[in-house]
């Protein structure tokens, strides 16, 4: 009697023991099936306003990407043959060759009723540009990607643009050797080339290289109608070279 009294207390306690494990088991796929629940639709929440942060890169995206084309279609005479397909087609060597004949001294005729010299366009642009980036970054950086952030970074803190803040002192530099007195000497004829140098196109190729990388990175995310890519609209009537061109 006594070791079948023990026998069942023994049976007892396992039974009572494998429910006790298959309830705690139960609570905890729970648990996780409701954590699983919570980070979905935290992630898609995530996802969502990532998306609303990339639709507030759109326009400063656009806007940066004409001035890059505007520097560009302003110097050329005849518009290449090329076939740009992409926007990364676009910054070959013949793009960094025009901008070193850029002359900053003469009017940017790209907005209008506004009188501005090509150097206070690019400087306005860019200042604009990067203070829409920043906005960007402080609402949204919780919701970005990490690439996209340091892409959006590297932009804000381009030697570029920094370089462009500085140009007005370089401007007047330039504004001073360009003087008729110097012209037959420097060869200038006058003008303020100030992407002429060898070390500052070189800023502004790895400006372009960061730029064309963060649009890829946008187009990557966003619906099909929302990338940006190079249209007919880009040659604009005020701005497209001397003779009839093709739309790209």
């Amino acid at each position: 009697m006594v070791s079948f009294s023990i026998h069942s207390q023994t049976n007892w306690i396992k039974g009572f023991s494998l429910d006790v494990a298959a309830e705690i088991i139960g609570i905890l796929l729970v648990i996780f099936s409701i954590d699983l629940v919570i980070d979905a639709e935290r992630e898609k929440e995530r996802q969502k306003l990532e998306k609303v942060a990339l639709q507030q890169l759109r326009r400063p995206l656009l806007r940066h990407f004409g001035l890059l084309i505007n520097l560009f279609k302003t110097t050329v005479k005849v518009k290449e043959n090329n076939d740009y397909k992409g926007i990364a087609d676009l910054f070959d060597d013949f793009y960094f060759e025009q901008l070193a004949i850029l002359d900053f001294s003469q009017p940017a005729p790209v907005i209008k009723s506004v009188e501005m010299s090509w150097l206070d366009y690019l400087l306005w642009e860019c200042q604009q540009f990067r203070e829409s980036l920043n906005r960007t970054v402080e609402k949204y950086s919780s919701f970005l990607q990490p690439d996209v952030i340091n892409l959006i970074e590297e932009i804000i803190n381009s030697p570029f643009i920094w370089w462009v803040v500085q140009s007005p002192k370089s401007y007047q530099l330039e504004k001073t050797s360009a003087t008729p007195k110097n012209s037959e000497k420097n060869g200038l004829n006058g003008q303020v080339n100030l992407l002429a140098r060898p070390e500052v196109r070189q800023l502004i190729k790895e400006h372009t290289m960061a730029f064309v990388g963060l649009v890829e990175l946008y187009n990557e995310k966003v619906s099909l109608e929302n990338q940006i890519k190079m249209t007919e609209e880009l040659w604009t009537v005020s701005l497209v070279p001397q003779s009839e061109i093709k739309s790209i």
